[in-house]
């Protein structure tokens, strides 16, 4: 019988320089009144807009 332990998958937050990058411009912002969807819809713009950057420039490394 194999070892179940031997298949677990650890991630951690943030996993690249674009989460920590769009947590620390989130951190910054007045997010009073936005629902938890707004607050997670901007994130994602905010991360989409950061890694199309970098990659329209021809620098992405992730």
């Amino acid at each position: 019988m194999a070892d179940s332990t031997s298949n677990i998958l650890l991630s951690t937050f943030p996993s690249n320089k674009f989460e920590a990058l769009a947590m620390l411009y989130m951190q910054q912002q007045n997010l009073s009144g936005m629902s938890p969807e707004q607050v997670l819809d901007r994130y994602q713009e905010v991360y989409a807009k950061m890694r199309d950057h970098e990659r329209m420039k021809g620098q992405v490394t992730y």
